[in-house]
């Protein structure tokens, strides 16, 4: 089987976590969400106490009915012991009851504080967050991570109460009835200490690895089910089988090697309590033959010592929750408590609503941070002096209110990248980017986000209506306003067509629709937000003519009075720009009109002439070439 590209994709070594690395941090994350529960696990805890307490108490009700009332054929005392067993046996069955909903409900309160505060922690990550992390891995800490977190809260924490509780008060009535009996049982705890401590070695090394198997199998899904098209268009889905295949196997591996370990857990404990019991009664026998202790003081010592060792088999279950939980915190902390790239100013310089929208890109140098594939910046050739990684180098100039400026270059020139920094989805290493003179990094998220709206070229749809799709860019948006945004962006007349209309679905990612009909919701989503600076990754791109004549009228309503940037690739977008942008190996080589860069750029000539004119898109001005 080959699962070589799938583990590709997953990336990832099965590292051996350990306790001991675990990061305080994670564990103080954990408690700060166990801090509102507090009244609640008050409750538990003196519920589990008192379920604790009487199993204590049953073992010694039987040494008073054998010893005072059978020996002494007394019914009546018997039949108050028995009646007391009774009732207690009643109140442990409502305290265990609250117990276990108490836990419950302890335990589903903080998963779902926990994923929320995830899953918002992830949210305010830079696009830099999701290019180092795959997206099968984000669900699997989002999920299976968060949810072994539950079971443990919910049950593991209070079961470490209750069986330290009920172990040493055990220890505590077997040493009261009798020390001797009492030091022969603890004979037997260090082949349980012993086997514990390598069996759970074994176990936090198993769980870690499932942890990562888990998610390679959720990234293997994710990709399969993403990568779809491709898979049936070139008839691979035999070889995405057998790629599957392999990660599940690992994954099955993973599984089944942590099953032989917890599984060695129960026969350690059967051991150790038969001889226990072999011991206390070859011991215990010969100290009642000798009259040393009462037949009812070894029938109680016997319950002791069957309820000693339930809590430890509990503990090892814990033990092996916790060694899963400990291994999931460590791997939600580091979401949690790591730091976005792009952070929001401490203190944010207010706009108001009335924003000119003077651009300035103020000597701007930038590169992607480590780890991160440069993305559309391809293996160009940098300029001397350039580093190999910079994207843009030392970029600089400026826009004025209400123009639209064209970005061009060939691939890998940098015109995305410089669209994500006008975004402020990364930040430039060097220079600043201003919007009427005021740093992007000093306007809070909110301001940024009103006054800036990129539409990159590959569009996404929510899998809801047309109509919610386009309200997503103003949620207060009124019905009218929606159809009024579908008619400014060319878009209401395919809608209108729709059975459904605004009501139609669009499917995962838009499926329903076509790329061009994606594109023009996409527009209709931009008119709603308003923005006053606007970003387009060519929206004309990979459409029809008849679409690509009803994206440029929209366009032409986007674009009217807003400061506009577009990247270009075609001269149906080039021409309309006030500017133009020459890029080159991430440096401004030029900027003027087309006839300004066609007299004084050899680039962009060349550019025009191999990409636009001779794919038969205009005929070459002559007039604007150079003598």
């Amino acid at each position: 089987m080959r699962a070589g590209f799938m583990m590709r994709l997953q990336g990832e070594e099965n590292k051996q976590f350990r306790i001991s690395a675990l990061d305080r941090r994670h564990l103080g994350l954990l408690l700060v969400h166990l801090r509102p529960q507090a009244v609640r696990l008050a409750v538990a805890v003196i519920a589990i106490m008192l379920t604790s307490g009487i199993t204590l108490v049953f073992p010694y009700l039987l040494k008073i009915a054998v010893d005072r009332h059978i020996a002494e054929s007394d019914m009546t005392g018997l039949i108050i012991v028995v009646g007391l067993y009774f009732g207690l046996t009643l109140v442990q069955w409502f305290a265990s009851v609250s117990q276990g909903i108490l836990c419950g409900r302890i335990g589903h309160n903080v998963v779902e504080a926990l994923r929320r505060d995830l899953y918002a922690g992830v949210l305010r990550h830079s696009l830099s967050f999701f290019r180092k992390q795959r997206i099968g891995e984000v669900i699997s800490r989002l999920t299976n991570d968060v949810n072994s977190l539950s079971d443990f809260v919910s049950t593991g924490v209070i079961h470490v109460i209750n069986d330290v509780f009920t172990l040493c008060g055990i220890l505590v009535m077997m040493f009261v009835l009798d020390v001797r009996l009492a030091i022969v049982t603890c004979i037997s705890i260090p082949v349980i200490a012993f086997g514990t401590r390598y069996i759970g070695r074994k176990m936090r090394e198993s769980y870690a690895a499932l942890r990562q198997e888990i998610a390679a199998v959720n990234v293997g899904v994710q990709q399969g089910v993403s990568g779809m098209r491709v898979t049936q268009s070139l008839g691979r889905e035999q070889t995405g089988i057998e790629q599957f295949e392999g990660l599940n196997l690992r994954n099955m591996k993973a599984n089944m090697k942590a099953s032989f370990f917890f599984a060695l857990l129960f026969p350690l404990m059967s051991v150790s309590n038969m001889l226990s019991i072999v011991l206390v009664l070859t011991y215990g026998g010969s100290l009642v033959g000798r009259g040393a202790i009462t037949v009812g003081t070894l029938l109680a010592f016997f319950g002791y010592v069957n309820r000693f060792f339930g809590p430890v088999r509990e503990m090892t279950l814990v033990y092996n929750s916790f060694q899963s939980a400990a291994a999931s915190l460590q791997r939600v902390g580091e979401y949690l408590n790591a730091e976005p790239d792009v952070k929001p100013p401490g203190s944010p310089v207010r706009l108001g609503q009335n924003v000119e929208g003077t651009v300035t890109i103020d000597h701007v140098t930038f590169k992607y941070p480590p780890g991160i594939n440069e993305g559309p910046q391809l293996d160009a050739v940098r300029t001397a002096g350039q580093d190999r990684e910079t994207v843009l180098h030392n970029v600089h100039f400026r826009v004025e209110p209400g123009s639209v400026v064209a970005l061009v270059g060939p691939t890998g020139a940098g015109k995305t990248t410089l669209a994500l920094l006008l975004a402020r989805l990364y930040d430039p290493n060097e220079g600043r980017i201003l919007i009427d003179g005021v740093d992007l990094r000093m306007m809070s998220f909110s301001d940024l986000r009103r006054i800036v709206s990129l539409v990159p070229q590959d569009v996404y749809l929510f899998p809801d209506t047309i109509g919610e799709n386009i309200r997503y860019g103003r949620l207060d948006a009124t019905e009218e306003e929606v159809r009024e945004a579908a008619r400014l962006a060319q878009a209401n007349t395919f809608i209108e067509q729709l059975p459904l209309g605004y009501d139609t679905p669009v499917g995962e990612g838009g499926a329903r629709l076509s790329g061009g009909q994606k594109q023009l919701v996409s527009l209709a989503r931009t008119f709603l937000a308003n923005p006053r600076v606007l970003i387009l990754d060519e929206p004309t791109a990979n459409v029809d003519v008849i679409t690509e004549s009803l994206i440029q009228q929209g366009l032409r309503e986007l674009v009217s009075g807003r400061t506009t940037f577009v990247i270009a690739h075609r001269f149906s977008t080039v021409k309309e720009a006030d500017r133009i942008v020459l890029l080159e190996h991430g440096v401004v080589s030029g900027i003027g009109s087309h006839a300004e860069l066609m007299s004084s750029s050899e680039s962009y000539r060349t550019l025009y002439e191999k990409q636009w004119a001779r794919n038969g898109e205009v005929h070459i001005d002559e007039d604007a070439r150079p003598e």
